[in-house]
């Protein structure tokens, strides 16, 4: 009697990855995840790289994959649009550079981890500083007479300026010279201020730590903190902008 094999030799049963035979380009891995995307999604996603050699592929090397989580995470944030209008500026400059497409570097993965770096940073630079406008709140507001009785409002109260700008005093930024026994590191003009007198100057050290006003009385000093939407806020006793 002769044994019968159910499986010739030219019909052998390849065993793979089901999950990979599915997932078979970053593109379609994209399509099919893209509407699970947001700004707290990039950990779940890097465990499926675990799962699948595909998604640990597009992971690794998807423009178009890290392009869309930039865009994801950028869009809720402070500056959105001149975040990404730069990244789309510097992309281009780097495809044309035939060395840095040679280098296999992932642009949009480099972006996207840069940016959440810097997003932690809490010191400003003073040419950033320049770039802003705030808009000026003060915390208690003037006294005034409701039925008899002095009412002072307090909380954070409604604009009183929203064009308050720290300039440089010359066309390069004043920096203190070293031996200095003032304070501060840098200094400049201020403008915009509620009280719309000329003359203002301001003053920040190393720290973001500012201070405005006419020299020598000035007003109480404030810090410069980072906000959870990577924008710019100072605060004092008297105000926030």
């Amino acid at each position: 009697m002769t044994d019968i094999n159910p499986i010739s030799e030219q019909h052998q049963v390849v065993v793979c990855d089901p999950i990979d035979f599915t997932f078979t380009t970053p593109e379609l891995i994209l399509n099919i995840i893209r509407p699970l995307i947001d700004a707290n999604s990039l950990p779940a996603l890097l465990s499926l790289s675990t799962i699948s050699t595909n998604f640990l592929q597009l992971i690794r090397t998807s423009e178009t994959f890290w392009k869309e989580l930039c865009h994801q995470r950028w869009k809720e944030k402070w500056g959105f649009h001149r975040r990404w209008e730069e990244a789309l500026k510097h992309y281009d400059v780097f495809n044309e550079c035939q060395e840095a497409r040679d280098s296999r570097v992932t642009f949009w993965r480099q972006r996207y981890f840069e940016q959440e770096q810097d997003a932690t940073r809490q010191s400003i630079s003073p040419r950033e500083l320049n770039l802003l406008t705030f808009d000026f709140r003060f915390w208690i507001g003037q006294p005034t007479v409701v039925d008899e009785r002095i009412v002072v409002k307090s909380g954070l109260l409604q604009s009183a300026s929203k064009d308050i700008r720290f300039l440089n005093n010359e066309e390069e930024h004043q920096v203190v010279e070293e031996g200095n026994e003032d304070w501060f590191s840098y200094r400049g003009a201020l403008t915009g201020h509620p009280c719309r007198e000329p003359g203002i100057e301001w003053f920040m050290n190393e720290s973001s730590i500012i201070q405005w006003g006419f020299r020598p009385n000035l007003w109480p000093k404030g810090e410069i903190r980072r906000t959870e939407l990577w924008g710019w806020e100072i605060r004092n006793v008297s105000h926030s902008l």
